[in-house]
This record gives C-alpha cells, sequence and structure tokens, in this order.
C-alpha cells in the first residue's frame, strides 16, 4: 500500500516510508495523529502532496505524541515520558487478614 508514495514498513504497520531528494522520509500514522519527520526540504514537499491528496491541518514541530512530550533546541531535541506516571492514592484494605484455605493444592513454581 502507498500513500503519497510512502511504502508501508515492514516492521511497523504504522509506519511509511520514502526517499525524497535523497534524503529518508518516516511518517507515523496513529488513528488521525500524523508524525512525520526527516529533514527540512522533504517534510515541506512531503506537506503539499499530503495537503493536495488529504485534508490535513499542520501543528507545526511535535510538542507531544502518543504519551511522548518533546522540546526543541537548536539543533536538539528532548523527549520525555514523564506525564505517563502518576502518583495516586491507591485504596486499601487496613489490618487485611489473609485466609488460609487447606483444600488448595500447592503451585509448583518452577513451571512458570
Amino acid at each position: 500500500m502507498t500513500i503519497s508514495g510512502f511504502y508501508k514498513s515492514d516492521v511497523d504497520p504504522n509506519m511509511y516510508l520514502k526517499v525524497e531528494k535523497n534524503e529518508p522520509v518516516i511518517l507515523l500514522l496513529y488513528v488521525d495523529d500524523l508524525f512525520l519527520t526527516c529533514v527540512e526540504y522533504p517534510i515541506f514537499l512531503c506537506k503539499r502532496k499530503l495537503d493536495f491528496e488529504f485534508d490535513i491541518k499542520d501543528l507545526g514541530l511535535m510538542h507531544y505524541y502518543l504519551g511522548l512530550q518533546a522540546w526543541h533546541k537548536p539543533n536538539e531535541i528532548f523527549l520525555s515520558q514523564g506525564n505517563i506516571l502518576k502518583l495516586i492514592p491507591t485504596p486499601m484494605v487496613r489490618n487485611l487478614r489473609k485466609l488460609r484455605d487447606s483444600e488448595s493444592n500447592f503451585v509448583d513454581s518452577s513451571m512458570y
């Protein structure tokens, strides 16, 4: 399957690849989100072609994509998944007494 000259990756079903002006271009697609990466000029060309073929909205540089945050500085990109794990209180029964089931068989832990 091709999307505007992109070929589906054998490694990831949501990744599409192509070469534009001798530069690799990677397109990641997830539901209605699209992430496009390569050097600047081929991105411009790809966005023009995709906009001609599909109704797209250019949100500029990536700041957040599927739980991944990105910060950009000149010649640097910082990635973080810091917002995925959050400390939240977990209710737990106090003074829980475990009941023993004399009818149950012991499990052979070497099988796992």
